[in-house]
């Protein structure tokens, strides 16, 4: 006897399965559903009712580098969507050729978390025997109940080669959240990258300086370092939070590594900041004092050895601009022209190179702790002794140090030189304001 299911199974069956892809899924939508070439041109509308683009909201391709590949360096993108009015969020990407739209691959879309997948173009799991693919959300990436917008990450592989420029498409599905298609708004974009191909970095001697001073000398384990060259990098940015792992810090942004060869097994550091002529990175913790051999590897090869000189100690003081010293009053608000500090305040002052601490730091990870360093320093305050009472690293700032100390009663008005000292070691000097 024929039942209500069975019917429904010879029902489909009379429209082949051509109608399945047509419903939208909490899992994940169907492929080609981008509205880039070849695709449905409706994008997400095929499901959800509306015509596209048509709402406040916005979907946006985002690029930590700039809209540029570098073949065969892995890259992090993000999607962003975004309604004022709307609370749950899917989409779907792909990344084709622009040579060939339709059906030009470019690369391989790789998920970092639950909150992604890669379908083949046929609607299978990845890997796909033939055809394009495609990243989208899944279940757990629609974050039903989160007002105003949602970011989506994954991987990006470019081609290892130069293949002309890549066209990312993307549609992004803003909903209301009320379990069916009617009310959700569909958005679309895309963003052509082109590619950039480095040359091998080169680092003139002496090129190898501290990022708080801008001058040559020692410096210590877990220290910040600025390197000046050419060819250094591609793109231009700053680390962010999708480069660390676990808390674990990255040692290459965009194809950019710094090596340090020093008494023992070659390394690498952990790296802030890259660009065409400057890379910022932070010596590790446990770095033994040497002399040390620093080179820049990106993928087109690696710049002659610069040597620095690394040892137990080797303060240096923040500034905002070179000369003010980066100190904060115990409410937080800055030290500064408007805000000076007065006599017999205690106040925080930040560095970096200030040694080993007690427990020491886990190489190459985020500290999480405030923990002490083993020998206190010493400060003064225009040459007045300035009691320190604890110098510790900071939680979640990795290389830096927070220094509490006490303006000496004795303080005249103005901007007062400030040095640090441990051991033998004496930083260059920066100015506090201090107001009776």
């Amino acid at each position: 006897m024929a039942t209500p299911l069975t019917n429904g199974i010879r029902l489909l069956s009379l429209f082949g399965t051509s109608l399945l892809p047509l419903f939208g899924h909490s899992y994940g939508p169907a492929a080609k559903l981008t509205a880039a070439p070849g695709d449905n041109p409706v994008a997400c509308t095929a499901c959800h009712a509306g015509t596209l683009n048509s709402g406040p909201g916005s979907v946006a391709i985002l690029m930590r580098g700039g809209p540029v590949y570098i073949p065969g360096v892995k890259q992090r993108i993000s999607v962003r969507v975004a309604d004022p009015n709307q609370q749950r969020w899917g989409f779907e990407l792909t990344a084709r050729l622009k040579s060939s739209p339709e059906s030009g691959q470019a690369g391989q879309l790789v998920p970092v978390d639950n909150f992604t997948q890669v379908i083949c173009e046929d609607n299978t799991p990845t890997p796909c025997s033939s055809g394009v693919s495609f990243v989208q959300h899944t279940s757990a990436g629609t974050r039903n109940g989160t007002r105003g917008g949602a970011t989506f990450q994954f991987d990006w592989f470019p081609p290892t080669t130069d293949v002309g420029p890549v066209t990312l498409y993307a549609a992004g599905n803003a909903a209301n959240g009320n379990g069916t298609n009617a009310g959700d708004l569909i958005y679309t974009t895309s963003l052509e990258l082109n590619s950039a191909i480095p040359a091998a970095p080169a680092v003139p001697a002496g090129n190898v300086i501290s990022a708080a001073t801008y001058t040559a000398g020692p410096v210590a384990a877990n220290s910040w370092m600025t390197i000046y060259g050419t060819n250094l990098g591609v793109t231009t940015r700053a680390w962010d939070e999708s480069d660390f792992i676990n808390g674990g810090m990255p040692v290459a942004l965009d194809g950019v590594s710094v090596l340090l060869n020093g008494s023992t097994a070659p390394r690498r550091a952990t790296v802030g900041f890259v660009s065409p002529n400057q890379v910022n990175f932070l010596l590790p913790s446990d770095v033994n004092p040497a002399t040390v051999q620093v080179q820049v590897r990106n993928p087109a090869g690696i710049s002659a050895q610069v040597p620095i000189t690394v040892q137990a100690t080797a303060p240096q003081l923040l500034t905002v601009d070179g000369r003010a010293a980066v100190a904060f009053h115990a409410n937080g608000t800055a030290v500064a022209n408007a805000t000076p500090a007065t006599p017999g305040e205690t106040i925080s002052l930040y560095c970096t190179g200030c040694g080993a601490t007690t427990p020491p730091l886990i190489p190459s990870q985020v500290p999480v702790q405030a923990a002490p360093v083993a020998t206190l320093p010493t400060v003064t305050i225009a040459g007045a002794a300035a009691a320190v009472s604890s110098t510790t690293v900071v939680p979640a700032s990795p290389g830096v140090y927070e220094v509490k100390v006490q303006v000496p009663a004795s303080a005249a008005n103005g901007d007062l030189p400030t040095i640090i000292q441990l051991g033998t070691f004496s930083s260059a000097s920066v100015l506090v304001t201090v107001q009776k």
